[in-house]
């Protein structure tokens, strides 16, 4: 399922992974709105694991947060597969299930699986699979072809993480970043290069932070610099 995005600012915020921790949830948007961003776009997985899901359902629809359906909300709303899920994952997926409103379950079961544009695209996991990980550079080669924009805006593994390709007369270039305080990249090719950049970015984690890393992020896009800047917080 595809979703037009409407026409957007300069800067918007792009998060992912909140998994129902209104908390860090809450902490993420007002440095946000700080920064005086208006639109905020979200990779999905608004619930699962943590113990809020009607009240950040709640939240995401009141401060008009556009968000896709990732896996857990999908298991939410009985339209993803239990095989290969944690039995931790799982607790909480039934758990969820047991205490969501009525008004929660339309709202997660209405989210696209993602959104496309001329000029980008965000999915949960990749574009090839919504389920899938992206972490080492294979996967990410595996899926340059067939992309609907140059820039893809990615979750699912709660990592913060910048991969791009760069191509010249028929030449493969690549880095491979791991964000990290105040860092910033680019994703527009400057003006009349040979370069045909596309980029993957994901901003970590709203919520839910994996690892010895117990920080929040997100990240900002600034259109018409191509700029895109990382935000940490530490989350309660």
């Amino acid at each position: 399922m595809e979703n037009d995005a409407q026409p957007l600012a300069d800067r918007v915020a792009i998060i992912a992974d909140p998994h129902a921790n209104l908390r860090g949830m809450e902490i993420c948007f007002k440095k946000i709105k700080s920064l005086g961003i208006e639109k905020v776009f979200c990779c999905g997985d608004v619930v699962g694991y943590g113990n809020e899901p009607n009240q950040i359902i709640d939240f995401f629809q009141s401060h008009r947060i556009e968000s896709i359906s990732g896996n857990h909300d999908r298991l939410v709303c009985s339209q993803g597969q239990r095989e290969r899920w944690n039995p931790f994952a799982l607790r909480q997926i039934d758990w969820t299930q047991s205490v969501l409103s009525d008004a929660g379950l339309r709202y997660l079961s209405s989210l696209p699986l993602n959104i496309v544009t001329g000029e980008f695209c965000i999915v949960h996991g990749a574009w090839s699979d919504p389920d899938k990980y992206l972490f080492g550079q294979n996967d990410f080669f595996e899926e340059i072809e067939n992309l609907p924009a140059r820039i893809v805006f990615f979750g699912h593994t709660h990592v913060p993480c910048v991969f791009q390709l760069m191509l010249y007369e028929d030449k493969m270039n690549y880095r491979h970043l791991a964000p990290s305080q105040l860092s910033e990249f680019n994703v527009k090719p400057e003006e009349n290069s040979p370069y045909t950049l596309t980029s993957f970015i994901n901003p970590g984690t709203a919520g839910y932070p994996r690892g010895l890393i117990d920080q929040g992020s997100f990240i900002v896009w600034e259109k018409e610099t191509g700029k895109i800047s990382y935000h940490f917080y530490d989350l309660p």
